[in-house]
């Protein structure tokens, strides 16, 4: 995929944090076979219980941005509908929906919270657009403590952002959009993969075509600036002749090894591990499967520190399986744990702090709610 370049962003008359100019990183390393050679005929499937949903024919708003419009003041909650992890979904932070522009920010598609839970990164595309967007890294810390976001002023960073869309923020307005900075423009695929390498503190995403054995590429954004820094190019092919297309979900492990999942047939779900560095990218196939993904559309992978426990997301539905117990083979079907909600929402992404805090990324509109089993 060679070079990109980034395009500039129009920073609200200057109120959110950001660098707005142009920059460039250079596709240097080329991985040719990504994927290790694997025997079909040994991959072992765990028939986990059939709790697969069906992504919703037109995803629902929420129901308090239905009723309170852009600036919710209440917080949404959910409880799990069905499945043997019961859970609960309630709002942590209001997102921002317009910035700019009528609605520029109402499309995000993945999310990284830090190991300390201070701050948050969130992958958005442009609507209109293939693969052009930006990131927008969140002070959560100072959005909480200083300015009460997520307890007491709920509308606040929307009516921050909504301001200043007009040009009329006010000086406290202005303090709260510095607590959030916007990367300039760049190719970030479909957007869904970026995740944060705990080990070592590096943020990845790839970029894919959706087609079995092209090339896409893994690309290192610095956590600082928000631009690409390193580029490696790679094919998910093997030398017998496995090709896939790359991955579009991606998470990595406390020792800093990176995932991806793919489907496998019409209900199913493959596990790939292996590595992702400035030097080249090599996966290798997990050779236990699992008979039922959560559900019809796999929206993200994620991983948690402290039970260390390996999580995939679809619309409504999020699966888990103990991660040690995977590598060996040794998954259980009483060893999946499945959450099933009934939002008719659209679910972006799964993040977890250190700790084991976790955070969902819904859509329509956009927000992070807090996870607890």
């Amino acid at each position: 995929m060679g070079r990109i370049v980034l395009l500039s962003v129009a920073l609200c008359l200057g109120a959110i944090a950001g660098t707005g100019q142009s920059a460039q990183a250079d596709s240097q390393v080329r991985t040719k076979f990504a994927l290790a050679d694997y025997q079909e005929s040994k991959v072992k499937v765990v028939r986990n219980r059939n709790q697969y949903l069906r992504r919703p024919d037109n995803y629902a708003l929420s129901s308090t941005y239905e009723q309170q419009g852009t600036f919710q003041t209440r917080p949404e909650t959910y409880t799990t509908a069905r499945g043997n992890a019961p859970a609960t979904l309630t709002t942590a932070l209001y997102l921002p929906v317009t910035v700019h522009r009528s609605g520029d920010w109402a499309n995000p598609q993945s999310l990284v919270v830090t190991k300390n839970g201070k701050t948050a990164y969130v992958a958005y595309l442009e609507t209109g657009t293939v693969g052009t967007g930006w990131l927008v890294r969140y002070d959560l810390a100072k959005l909480r403590q200083k300015f009460g976001a997520t307890t007491t002023n709920m509308a606040l960073i929307r009516r921050a952002t909504n301001a200043a869309s007009k040009g009329k923020s006010s000086p406290r307005q202005r303090a709260v959009l510095k607590a959030m900075t916007q990367g300039p423009k760049f190719d970030i695929g479909h957007g869904q993969s970026l995740a944060l390498n705990p080990k070592n503190g590096q943020l990845w995403l790839t970029r894919s075509d959706g087609i079995a054995g092209n090339y896409g590429s893994a690309v290192r954004v610095s956590p600082k600036t928000l631009r690409p820094v390193r580029i490696v190019d790679y094919r998910l092919a093997n030398r017998n002749g496995v090709r896939l297309a790359v991955n579009s979900t991606l998470t990595f492990d406390k020792r800093g090894y990176a995932y991806f999942s793919s489907y496998s047939g019409r209900h199913g779900l493959r596990v790939y591990r292996g590595i992702m560095n400035g030097r080249g990218v090599h996966f290798r196939l997990i050779m236990q499967s699992l008979a039922y993904r959560p559900g019809q559309t796999h929206q993200s992978i994620a991983y948690n520190a402290k039970s260390d426990r390996l999580y995939f997301v679809s619309d409504d539905a999020i699966s888990s399986v103990p991660l040690a117990k995977l590598i060996k083979r040794q998954v259980k079907p009483r060893d999946v744990q499945a959450t099933v909600f009934n939002s008719q929402r659209e679910f972006e992404a799964l993040a977890f702090t250190g700790s084991g805090q976790s955070y969902v990324l819904l859509n329509r509109g956009p927000e992070l709610l807090q996870l607890k089993f």
